[in-house]
């Protein structure tokens, strides 16, 4: 019998399971996922509260990559269900159809506003002929595409909610999130002359019928199956490295200390912590690229409301500063069944630095906040609140500033200086990223290592990899 190689993975949220899952699915790995906290499934968890089985935040199954969604439902089986999609954007006190349409606009903002935003495309209608692209911030490539006018109504307030500084964060999250290529696509689609897709706009996504949290579950327990072992509440205490190889991860565990040997060691924990637990050297150059690495903290408000149903939609965007949440999410739009009948539960949620003053405030001012958002949109009132429920989750979002990519290449070749070490995942290669670009990512590395390509080769193609991933909501 061939001795399986050792494989540690760090991190049991989607990108650990994930790589856990087809690697043990391989059967040429003995696989060891290690987690910090009480259960697997990190931010794409769910948990029970009042009766609820909440979500953290809004979460689908829905993907562009080919073959990722028939693994979806071959993972998760007929525990699926295949949901229309509805969300909307809310501005000037009106919900308007996202992605937006003229005859929406037209009518919810009057013909003067609609005349400045599409006189505001002229010049990025121009400048997109010579299809140039020498953009440097967010903020260049959004008014080059959509115009002024467009970005100050609506992508500007909602970056610096969700970002900060738009004149500050690299292109690259712009690429990412906002699939239209320019000013002309966007003329043509709100005249309706140019039709939507499913690469721009999804008009359906699979949700687990037991909340999204049964994902990530399913991935364990297929693990566990197929002979892999998970250990929650379980701390890193140091990772030896013998020259150019890691050797073991030791961590406590139960009262215990183990020692985990590894030919192999999958990250999906957050940079900082890997290099400070792999590099023990006086590399500033290393230490000064990967602490200089900018996050956004996540906050989510639930608010308990005595009704059955509020909204109309699963979520929608808030981008105008006057509110405190940048989205707002109803877990029984997902399925009734997820809470109490007669109530429902909305999930307000927003991110901060960690300097801002939504960090440092208390759980009440936040609800009192979230509430009174809810209300002046028309949404809830007041005496309908049963109570409130509030997460905050440090450094979860990547925030790419201008200097993210230098900062990365330094990083990644000091990773590769270790032969047996491979990333993944949002946080574990600072890629802004969504669920099924995890399990993709996961795929894409048990198929490399099952084919005896080098970890530091591994590295570089997934790197490349990612490049290629768009987020459609």
């Amino acid at each position: 019998m061939i001795s399986k190689k050792k494989v540690v993975i760090l991190g049991a949220g989607i990108a650990g399971l994930s790589a856990g899952y087809f690697l043990s699915r391989s059967e040429k790995y003995e696989v060891v996922v290690i987690e910090k906290e009480p259960v697997a499934g990190g931010l794409c968890g769910s948990f029970k509260h009042d009766g609820f089985v909440l979500d953290y935040g809004a979460h689908k199954l829905y993907s562009l990559i080919p073959g990722i969604m028939d693994v979806f439902e071959e993972i998760m089986g007929k525990s699926l269900l295949k949901l229309p999609k509805r969300n909307r954007i809310f501005l000037k006190g009106q919900l308007l159809d996202y992605p937006l349409k003229m005859s929406n606009m037209a009518k919810v903002f009057g013909p003067v506003l609609v005349f400045q935003l599409g006189f505001g495309y002229i010049p990025a209608l121009i400048k997109g002929l010579f299809k140039r692209d020498d953009t440097v911030s967010y903020e260049d490539y959004i008014v080059k595409r959509f115009g002024r006018p467009t970005y100050e109504l609506v992508f500007e307030p909602l970056a610096d909610k969700v970002w900060g500084g738009p004149s500050t964060l690299h292109p690259e999250i712009a690429k990412a999130r906002i699939p239209a290529s320019g000013g002309l696509e966007v003329i043509l689609k709100l005249l309706g002359i140019k039709k939507e897709t499913s690469q721009t706009n999804a008009e359906f996504f699979y949700y687990p019928r037991e909340g999204f949290g049964a994902f990530p579950n399913t991935l364990r327990d297929r693990i566990k199956e197929m002979g892999g072992k998970i250990l929650v509440n379980t701390k890193i205490c140091r990772i030896e490295r013998f020259e150019t190889k890691i050797k073991s991860v030791i961590v406590d565990y139960k009262d215990e200390t183990l020692s985990l040997p590894c030919d192999y060691l999958v990250s999906s924990i957050p940079l900082p912590d890997l290099g400070n637990l792999v590099f023990s050297d006086n590399d500033s150059g290393f230490h000064n690229a990967i602490n200089g690495l900018q996050y956004r903290h996540l906050i989510l408000v639930y608010i308990f409301v005595n009704r059955p149903i509020v909204l109309e939609d699963q979520w929608i965007f808030f981008p105008e500063r006057n509110l405190i949440f940048s989205r707002i999410f109803e877990q029984k739009q997902m399925n009734p069944e997820l809470g109490p009948e007669g109530h429902t539960a909305i999930c307000c949620d927003f991110t901060t630095s960690e300097d801002g003053w939504q960090w440092s405030a208390t759980n009440d001012e936040l609800a009192e906040d979230s509430i009174k958002g809810l209300v002046e949109g028309g949404f809830i009132k007041s005496d309908e609140v049963r109570g409130y429920l509030v997460k905050r989750v440090k450094n979860f979002y990547p925030r790419y500033d201008l200097l993210y990519e230098d900062r990365l290449k330094t990083i990644y070749n000091k990773i590769k200086s270790v032969n047996n070490l491979i990333l993944t995942g949002r946080i574990g290669m600072y890629n802004y990223n969504n669920a099924d670009h995890c399990l993709d990512m996961g795929c894409f590395i048990a198929e490399k290592m099952t084919n005896n390509i080098h970890p530091n080769q591994i590295l570089d193609d997934l790197i490349e990899h990612v490049r290629s991933y768009k987020i459609v909501d």
